[in-house]
C-alpha cells in the first residue's frame, strides 16, 4: 500500500490523497502539490502546493519503517 509521509510524521494513504511530482536534477522525483483528502479538491482544480511539509511518497516496508520513492522538497 502506497502511503504519503509528512515532515511533522503524519502519514496518510496515497489512494485518498491527491498529490503531483516532478522530476529532479538528480533523477528522481519529488511531489510538489499535496492535500491528504481528494473530496477537498475540485474537479480541475491544484492540490495545495507541499511548501514546508515535506511530502515524501513512499511504503511501509515490512520492518515497520517508511520506505521513500521519492525525495523531499
Amino acid at each position: 500500500m502506497l502511503v504519503i509521509k509528512l515532515a511533522n510524521g503524519n502519514t496518510y494513504p496515497a489512494e485518498t490523497c491527491v498529490w503531483r511530482t516532478t522530476s529532479v536534477s538528480t533523477g528522481g522525483y519529488k511531489i510538489t502539490h499535496f492535500t491528504p483528502n481528494s473530496a477537498t479538491v475540485a474537479v480541475g482544480a491544484a492540490p495545495a502546493v507541499v511548501g514546508t511539509t515535506g511530502a515524501r511518497l513512499g511504503y511501509i516496508g515490512k520492518s515497520g519503517r517508511f520506505v521513500s520513492y521519492t525525495e523531499a522538497p
